[in-house]
């Protein structure tokens, strides 16, 4: 049988996984759950290992051929040895796997393996240069402590404005209306829902009201999305210094915050080659990454 490579984009709200043959011909493409480690890494397995087994029953591949495929894991929660150990301690019926964030398969797949700066803003955020096959890697230390201009930062500081709106602390705005509506009116819910300990994809979910209200000249929607830019901004500003002359936006936020940067960005902005499954698969045919090995 030809060669197989499963290349697995597991960002924080979804997973996706795409199975191609040695002349990158796509067989099969699924989508999953969260592939982040660090909602718990029995889920997140869970939900990668489902994408990948649906890819391959897609392309009607046999259970006895999932030992020769390899895999490429971009997975965001990744970064630290830690959650890289957990991923690869786990059971599967594929081959071979090669581990890295879903960042750094991100910056592989837009510029095909090639010298190049990626800014990804989905459910959390991260920067990365790659330059003369060595990464360099700006946050991406996971939310709340870092994640700026993320999805999850963006909601979280929504709720932030809202339940101080609904306390008289600031000026409420229709978008603060329109959350508060959803809790009831009540800072208990608010408190319940933090007691929840609610993940970033849950904060996420409010990102794309910011950025509704904001085209209604909300003013708390754009005050939050000022100052997340300041943050993108910085992001850029970090990229730049370290030499990256293109740079791909990538994530869902990506596009929707774009309109709000300086038009100097105009010069190193481009468009990516391809996405991070792209990445994924690169790695896993060039063997790039922490292996099972």
């Amino acid at each position: 049988m030809t060669a197989l490579f499963l290349g697995v984009d597991g960002g924080g709200t979804f997973c996706r996984a795409r199975l191609v043959n040695q002349n990158q011909e796509i067989l099969g493409e699924a989508v999953g759950g969260s592939g982040n480690p660090r909602i718990g890494i029995e889920s997140a397995w869970q939900n990668i290992t489902n994408a990948c087994l649906e890819a391959c029953q897609q392309a009607s591949i046999n259970a006895e051929h999932y030992p020769t495929i390899t895999l490429g894991l971009g997975l965001a929660g990744a970064n630290q040895t830690f959650e890289q150990d957990l991923v690869l301690s786990q059971v599967s019926p594929f081959g071979q796997r090669y581990l890295l964030t879903d960042a750094h398969a991100a910056c592989l797949g837009a510029f095909n393996g090639d010298d190049g700066g990626l800014l990804i803003l989905g459910t959390g955020s991260c920067g990365v240069n790659y330059k003369n096959k060595v990464f360099d890697i700006i946050g991406g230390w996971g939310f709340p402590l870092s994640d700026q201009g993320s999805g999850a930062r963006i909601g979280l500081t929504a709720l932030e404005y809202s339940l101080a709106a609904l306390d008289g602390i600031v000026q409420p705005s229709p978008l603060t209306d329109s959350i508060n509506a959803e809790f009831s009116l009540s800072p208990e819910t608010y408190v319940a829902f933090q007691n929840q300990t609610p993940l970033p994809k849950e904060f996420a979910a409010f990102a794309p009201k910011v950025f509704e209200f904001a085209q209604q000249k909300d003013t708390v929607a754009l005050k939050i999305i000022e100052q997340q830019v300041g943050w993108v901004c910085r992001y850029l500003d970090s990229l730049v210094e370290k030499g990256t002359e293109k740079i791909v936006l990538a994530g869902g936020v990506s596009e929707a915050i774009k309109k709000y940067l300086p038009t100097k960005y105009g010069r190193y902005l481009c468009e990516p080659i391809g996405d991070a499954m792209s990445g994924a698969i690169f790695m896993a045919q060039t063997k790039i990454g922490r292996s099972t090995v």
